[in-house]
């Protein structure tokens, strides 16, 4: 079946209805959960040929997340698919307003090599929960990965209203060129924009999940070893190849030497025993991926770290002493490097990181209220926490997506849902009273009782 035959098979699926009921959504979201939890293994043990991810760090970033996910739908969906009232004006009295909720139709969703499985189905599970057909797209960097997501997918779902096209750029730009009704998208900027282009095209709607320079920010009356703890644990899940990882580090300068010392500290408590790609430590991707890192490595001032292997593509997990103007500071680094950065002015800080592109999240570590307040309200980024990283994605009742460069849209939890559902209005009026000021001809009467009844 060519990719056109593909389309055309899961849009006639859709103007059928096959996804209309609330009953094939709960199937299908059902066999989904049904075909992970089955598959557990044989999906762990797929990411870990693509890049050696540990197998509880897998289960706990790629199954769980997505198995929570669809749980969170399967228990709010009768619910959310309701039509939703909407307030009444005077001007279309007596009437009654709703708000529909209804799918786009055929949609596209094209996945990132990072979390090959948890990418990939996160945002499947809001379209199928939206009543959407859908057409995944993995990574082709994550190559096991995505040939085990398309057997699997194939088997449980036989392209009814759910398939995998597998491919690199070519297979990528054969699907830009077809009429989907939706397009969700994660990855980099760069190939956002030639995504978004795409879409324009045909007037697309597209959701862009991309990524940016997510800072950390330790002020001076946080915990430190807490804040050591949390940025380090953020920057080390998945070798720090996850779009939210904290990918500089802004400390008060009361705190540098203090925070240099317990990040050591922090790291030999995590690693006791070395680091061990597959068992408590993941290998970055592929050498393209390595070898920019290793530039990155090499054209800045190491203060700890720095160890790597080509042959295993490992790479230890660095604090870097940096400026602003550092070759590692102008782009997202996806990898184990910290660039470390201090601070002594609060507002200082707050416009350095405020004068570059919105980042994807934001870390802020401090007690101070005020600072909070600055933080939070000066500087434009998707997400983020207080005294933690990274967690907040893991709370489906909020949404997750970034602003301006990070991306545009967002999801998970209820928020999937919206973001696959046309939002229609529907105003339902009964055939009387049918007062006649309403109809032509309009004269200076008529006018006059519009101004009396609506002023």
């Amino acid at each position: 079946m060519t990719v056109s035959d593909l389309i055309q098979t899961q849009k006639a699926a859709h103007k059928k209805g096959a996804m209309h009921s609330l009953k094939a959504r709960t199937d299908m979201l059902s066999r989904l959960r049904t075909m992970i939890s089955t598959h557990e293994k044989e999906l762990c043990d797929a990411i870990a040929t693509d890049f050696g991810k540990p197998y509880v760090e897998s289960y706990i970033t790629e199954i769980f997340t997505v198995l929570q996910e669809i749980d969170f739908h399967l228990k709010h969906l009768k619910k959310w698919i309701k039509p939703e009232s909407a307030g009444t004006h005077v001007t279309v009295f007596p009437s009654k307003s709703e708000v529909h909720h209804r799918p786009f139709g055929t949609v596209l969703v094209i996945s990132a090599w990072n979390y090959p499985v948890h990418l990939s189905l996160m945002p499947v599970i809001g379209a199928l929960s939206a009543g959407n057909t859908v057409v995944l797209k993995p990574s082709e960097l994550a190559a096991n990965t995505s040939a085990t997501l398309k057997k699997l997918i194939d088997q449980y779902f036989q392209n009814q209203v759910f398939s995998v096209v597998e491919g690199a750029v070519e297979e990528t730009q054969d699907l830009l060129k077809q009429p989907f009704d939706k397009i969700f998208f994660t990855g980099s900027s760069r190939v956002g924009k030639i995504v978004m282009k795409a879409a324009a095209e045909q007037l697309i709607p597209v959701s862009l999940e991309l990524g940016g320079k997510s800072p950390a920010i330790i002020h001076s009356d946080a915990d430190l070893e807490i804040a050591t703890r949390r940025i380090w644990w953020g920057k080390t899940i998945n070798a720090g190849q996850t779009c939210v990882a904290p990918d500089y580090v802004m400390v008060h300068e009361t705190l540098k030497s203090s925070f240099i010392e317990t990040s050591r500290d922090v790291l030999s408590s995590f690693f006791q025993d070395d680091y061990r790609c597959g068992e408590n430590y993941t290998r970055i991707v592929n050498e393209q991926h390595f070898e920019r890192l290793k530039e990155l490595l090499n054209s800045s001032f190491v203060l700890f770290g720095g160890t790597v292997n080509r042959d295993h593509l490992f790479i230890e997990p660095t604090l870097i002493e940096s400026e602003w103007t550092d070759q590692v500071m102008q782009e997202e680094i996806f990898g184990p490097l910290l660039p470390l950065l201090t601070y002594s002015d609060p507002d200082e800080m707050v416009e350095q990181i405020r004068s570059k592109p919105a980042p994807l999240a934001l870390y802020l570590f401090t007690n101070s209220d005020p600072i909070q307040q600055k933080v939070f309200t000066g500087i434009s980024f998707g997400g983020g926490c207080l005294n933690e990283t990274i967690s907040h994605l893991g709370n489906p009742h909020l949404p997750f997506g970034g602003i301006g460069n990070s991306g545009m849209g967002s999801y998970h939890g209820k928020h999937s849902f919206d973001t696959f559902s046309h939002k229609q209005s529907i105003l339902k009026k009964p055939v009387w009273p049918d007062p006649d000021v309403r109809y032509p001809p309009y004269d200076q009467e008529k006018l006059k009782w519009v101004k009396k009844l609506f002023s």
